[in-house]
């Protein structure tokens, strides 16, 4: 049988690919070895509280979330070698700067309660006159009780 599967393989040259690059395809073999954090990760737990439907304020807030869509992207398009130690920004760390944690969790009913809650304070000026850059105020949970949640604005 792996002889055969070996053989199914090699008719899309995948062998080639998986010799190659063997951290990358190892996920697609072994399960449990999925533990990084990368751009949808991060994206599919955020949660932001949106302005209604058609206002100005959304529309801001809809364009800040894709910028910052972009730039994990980005981040994840100009990550350095596992091997390179340097000292730049990768989507892990913004990972760790958001909620306090760099690692997806581990069980899976935890990273399904797991929100990255944005909420955007056009306010702001009202609260810190005289500021230059304004940012969104996020919060994360792993679970529904937000008593014991890790929280850090942004």
């Amino acid at each position: 049988m792996l002889q055969q599967l070996r053989e199914g393989l090699g008719v899309y040259n995948f062998i080639n690919v998986m010799e190659r690059k063997p951290d990358e395809c190892r996920s697609l073999f072994v399960v449990g070895q999925d533990d990084k954090v990368d751009s949808n990760y991060i994206l599919s737990h955020i949660a932001p509280e949106l302005s209604p439907q058609g206002s100005i304020k959304q529309a801001k807030e809809t364009k800040i979330l894709e910028y910052f869509q972009d730039f994990l992207y980005e981040l994840e398009d100009t990550q350095p070698a596992q091997n390179e130690e340097t000292q730049t920004l990768t989507v892990p760390v913004v990972m760790q700067w958001m909620t306090g944690q760099a690692h997806k969790h581990l069980l899976l009913s935890e990273r399904n309660a797991f929100k990255v809650t944005v909420i955007f304070d056009h306010n702001c000026l009202e609260h810190t006159p005289g500021h230059t850059v304004c940012y969104p105020v996020v919060s994360a949970y792993q679970h529904c009780d937000i008593s014991n949640s890790p929280s850090s604005g942004l």
